[in-house]
């Protein structure tokens, strides 16, 4: 678990990043979409990730 907030059951956290902030993680509270937004290495293994559904945003070319 990424966080310990009893109180907030089936929430998550809406955004998440490293403490390099080399890239960021983004969800909407019900877990609908996630945006993801990193160096292209990152972006690159998402989309080749045979298990994931990913989709890449067409202003992000």
């Amino acid at each position: 678990m990424l966080y310990d907030h009893p109180e907030e059951e089936g929430w998550s956290p809406s955004n998440l990043w490293p403490r390099d902030q080399s890239w960021v993680l983004c969800t909407d509270y019900d877990l609908w979409a996630t945006n993801v937004s990193g160096p292209t290495a990152l972006i690159e293994a998402l989309l080749n990730d045979g298990d994931l559904e990913v989709v890449r945003l067409p202003w992000a070319t």
